[in-house]
Parts: structure tokens; C-alpha cells; sequence
């Protein structure tokens, strides 16, 4: 697996492609479908699926267009409830919302798209559908965990006990490479050790 990351919209959102033997899986297709769907056209592949770690439109703004052309695209129950309820943050942002419906629901444990296998992890704090992807080592969770940081908990459906509890259970993982939301990678060695707001 190859991964190539994009950062894209106003609010710099880290949207990652994982690039496999046959497809493309995107997480958090931000905005700025374009320049999305012109990296899929240089690496070769068909974007088959779209996963998202949670609902706010910085992560999630492009997943219409994706699906338009013909990608799955799959998140929590519990922010889609929150998409449905106007709580996706972009009026806030004076930004419009490219609505979508879910193709599907994912839930923690393992799980199979196609012949993707990945480990889902149930992460609320952030927003109470937050979700993590963790796929051979690599760990890709939204806003949950940041390189020396953590995700806001002052937000609609945010929680900060969930949250610390959520990071918690990421830190209870062998350790792997962390791709967040915004921002640099990291390891989750290394937050365990570092992170000012969270210790394990």
C-alpha cells in the first residue's frame, strides 16, 4: 500500500489516498474534489472507496463528488445523524455543504471493502461518531489525535472524556504510524511519551 497525502480546503485538512494493486481508497475527502480525482488520473486507479473519521465539512466536503463518479462511501451512524441535523459545521464557516447519503455504516472491529481487510476504531470526543482506520500499521484518525495535540472537545456532539478515554484506547495499540486530520504525522509511540494533553 502506497499513501499519498493531500491537503486541501481552507482549513488545510489532511485528505489521504491509499493506493493499492488494483484501487484507490480516499480518507477525508476534504474539498477540492478536482485535485483529488487529477491524482487518481496520474497514478492510473479507479477510486473505489471513500472512508470518513467523522462528519465536519472540512473532512467530508468532496465525499458527494467521489461518490458521484462512482465511489462507496462509508462513515459512523452517528454523523450521519449529525450531518442530517445541519451539525456539520459549515454554516459556521460560511461555507455550502455538498450533501450526501452514506452508501454505508462502519462500526468497530475488523472490516472488508472489496478485498481491503482494516480494523475500525470507535473514537467520539471529537464528535460522537469519530472513527479511526488502521490498515497494516498505519493509523489514520481525523481530529482525535494530532502530532503533540488532541481534537477540540467544545463542539456539537464533542465530549472530552470520551475524547481522552478514545485516545486512550489508540494508545492501547502496538504501535503505528499516525496520520491525523490537520498537520504533521506521528507515531503513537511517540505521543505516548510526548503529548502534553493526553498521557498514557
Amino acid at each position: 500500500m502506497e499513501i499519498k497525502k493531500l491537503i486541501l480546503g481552507d482549513l488545510e485538512t489532511n485528505c489521504y489516498m491509499l493506493i493499492f494493486d488494483e484501487d484507490i481508497i480516499v480518507i477525508d475527502p476534504a474539498d477540492e474534489p478536482n485535485k483529488i480525482f487529477d491524482q487518481a488520473k496520474k497514478i492510473g486507479k479507479p477510486i473505489s472507496y471513500v472512508l470518513l473519521t467523522h462528519g465536519h465539512f472540512d473532512h467530508c466536503n468532496g465525499a458527494k463528488a467521489l461518490q458521484e463518479s462512482g465511489a462507496k462511501v462509508y462513515m459512523s451512524k452517528a454523523d450521519a445523524d449529525m450531518i442530517e441535523a445541519g451539525l456539520d459545521l459549515a454554516k459556521y464557516a460560511g461555507i455550502e455543504f455538498n450533501r450526501f447519503a452514506p452508501c454505508g455504516y462502519l462500526s468497530e472491529g475488523k472490516q472488508s471493502l472489496g478485498k481491503h481487510l482494516f480494523d475500525v476504531y470507535e473514537t467520539p470526543g471529537h464528535t460522537a461518531g469519530g472513527l479511526a482506520f488502521l490498515f497494516d500499521g498505519e493509523l489514520f484518525c481525523g481530529d482525535t489525535l494530532f502530532f503533540m495535540g488532541v481534537g477540540r472537545s467544545d463542539l456539537p456532539t464533542a465530549n472530552k472524556a470520551q475524547l481522552v478515554q478514545s485516545i486512550k484506547k489508540l494508545y492501547s495499540l502496538q504501535n503505528a504510524n499516525v496520520y491525523p486530520g490537520h498537520g504533521r504525522s506521528t507515531t503513537l509511540n511517540f505521543e505516548k511519551e510526548n503529548n502534553p494533553y493526553v498521557k498514557a
